[in-house]
């Protein structure tokens, strides 16, 4: 888009590219236009709308819940496994949480204190949602409001005082410039490319648009590692409503906040495609719920809060399960690790030990704060990115391969890639060319008939396979990478490793005499 000078329509390989709304390639291009181009500023968006995000989800809590669920409720989503992924990778999903959990926390925060101005702040967030991601903002509020009216009682009172259908209108009004003026620039195509293919085929997935096995689970799976380890504490705080029948003893606000959570997690399994990062936008109400249990818990020892004591237990099994394990198994992988990683795993099982002796300390009963699994997890994530990087960079070599290939080619040369299509985005990116995409050695052929030389990137086993066809391709350079995995008898999944080759049809050059 920077390189066309056309800012309104994403283009991928000079081509319209119509995936999502155009908000967060705006975001992405200042960074750039900015900083240069790095993945420093690709990533400068998704990691400071995760700062903004955890501003948001502080301030939702103490206003709702009160200080101390407020703060701990931030620390918590900030130390989620998903939140430590999507803060540094260049994906839409954190800046689109940040604006539509921003939208429902001001409108939550307005219903409460009566402020009419936060509302208008709402659904101001909200059309910034609806051009970071699309209509789906628009109904995942809509479902929200429309729920919490239809509970009746202290939840539709709270949201008595909200206009929200007509400040829904007026979010889709301010948003609409932009698939208005697409819609006039591309007609049926937009109409095909975006509103069909980039909303409805995610609930009929035809077969045209994807083949993936549909699971009604994935999201439950989803939830229990992406929210580690404050989806046991959600879980053992609903097991205590339910076991001793207090739901209406729920404040408002925190039933609002399952509310939200629970349309988010379903709406999404409703839907036949499935990522693991579309249940995102429900993480800052679930770290609030988790806070608020954990708080209420430690504090008030005159109830019964089996369920949420039990979570805290089960979450020290599982990291002196996952210590013990990993420290046994993690070298089987076969990811060609150094000696030190085994300090992640044995963080892990001190982290267990830790809350145990807090729980313990505390007659067994909830430990006054979860500030043992927080250093834990703060721990974790450090072995990953001063050790695990580092590994995943040998594992997958692209930016390695796409400067060879940028070296070794003049910016004209067709660029190929032969069965390696999870490969083809970043080997993109880094070379900064399109990259075309081989599927048969018929595929091979026809790529290399036109009379000028090619480069493909393939591994070393498609290639003897081509030769033994009769394909004449010259290797010109060659790494090692992971290309696949095996299951072994502990149930593990075994690292195969490959060479990655890039190979031409153009002759050797001689060397001069």
């Amino acid at each position: 888009m920077m390189r066309s000078g056309n800012w309104f329509v994403p283009l991928l390989d000079g081509k319209p590219f119509i995936d999502k709304p155009v908000l967060f390639h705006w975001l992405q291009g200042a960074s750039v236009s900015l900083l240069g181009e790095s993945e420093f500023s690709a990533r400068l968006p998704s990691a400071i709308a995760a700062l903004a995000l955890f501003a948001i989800t502080r301030w939702v809590g103490i206003a709702l819940l009160g200080a101390e669920a407020g703060e701990w409720g931030a620390i918590m989503f900030a130390t989620i496994p998903a939140t430590f992924a999507l803060s540094s990778i260049g994906l839409f999903d954190m800046v689109f949480t940040a604006f539509l959990f921003g939208a429902v926390g001001c409108l939550l925060v307005a219903a409460k204190q009566r402020r009419p101005r936060l509302e208008h702040a709402a659904y101001g967030l909200l059309a910034l949602a609806v051009m970071t991601k699309g209509p789906v903002a628009l109904l995942l509020v809509a479902l929200f409001c429309g729920g919490a009216w239809l509970a009746g009682g202290g939840m539709r009172a709270a949201i008595a005082g909200l206009r929200w259908p007509a400040g829904l209108g007026l979010a889709a009004l301010a948003a609409s410039p932009w698939f208005v003026w697409m819609h006039g620039r591309f007609g049926a195509d937009f109409v095909q490319g975006y509103l069909l293919a980039g909303n409805l085929f995610y609930f009929t997935q035809p077969a045209s648009f994807s083949s993936r096995a549909i699971s009604h689970v994935y999201y439950l799976r989803a939830f229990a590692g992406a929210f580690f380890p404050w989806s046991a504490v959600l879980v053992g705080r609903a097991i205590d409503v339910i076991r001793n029948r207090r739901v209406a003893e729920w404040p408002v606000e925190e039933r609002l906040l399952w509310l939200w959570a629970g349309i988010i997690v379903a709406f999404f399994s409703l839907a036949r495609f499935k990522l693991d990062h579309y249940i995102f936008p429900a993480a800052p109400a679930c770290c609030l719920i988790a806070a608020r249990a954990w708080s209420e818990a430690a504090r008030d020892e005159t109830r019964d809060w089996y369920g949420t004591r039990i979570s805290v237990l089960t979450i020290a099994a599982i990291l002196l399960v996952a210590g013990s394990f990993g420290s046994v198994y993690l070298f089987e992988l076969n990811l060609e690790l150094p000696e030190a990683a085994v300090v992640f795993p044995v963080v892990l099982a001190v982290g267990g030990v830790a809350l145990l002796a807090a729980s313990a300390a505390n007659r067994w009963r909830m430990p006054r704060s979860p500030l043992a699994p927080v250093l834990t997890l703060l721990a974790a994530y450090v072995c990953i990115v001063t050790i695990g990087y580092p590994a995943l960079e040998q594992t997958r070599p692209t930016a390695l391969v796409a400067r060879t290939l940028r070296q070794m080619t003049t910016p004209d040369a067709p660029l190929a890639i032969y069965r390696l299509e999870q490969w083809r985005a970043s080997l993109r990116y880094y070379t900064e060319r399109p990259i075309a995409r081989l599927s048969t050695p018929e595929d091979v052929v026809a790529f290399v008939s036109p009379a000028r030389p090619v480069y493909v990137v393939m591994l070393r086993r498609d290639y003897k396979e081509l030769r033994r066809g009769g394909l004449e391709l010259r290797e010109v350079f060659r790494c090692r990478a992971v290309v696949g995995t095996t299951r072994t008898r502990s149930g593990l999944r075994r690292q195969q490793w490959d060479d990655l080759i890039i190979v031409t049809d153009a002759p050797a050059r001689r060397r001069a005499e």
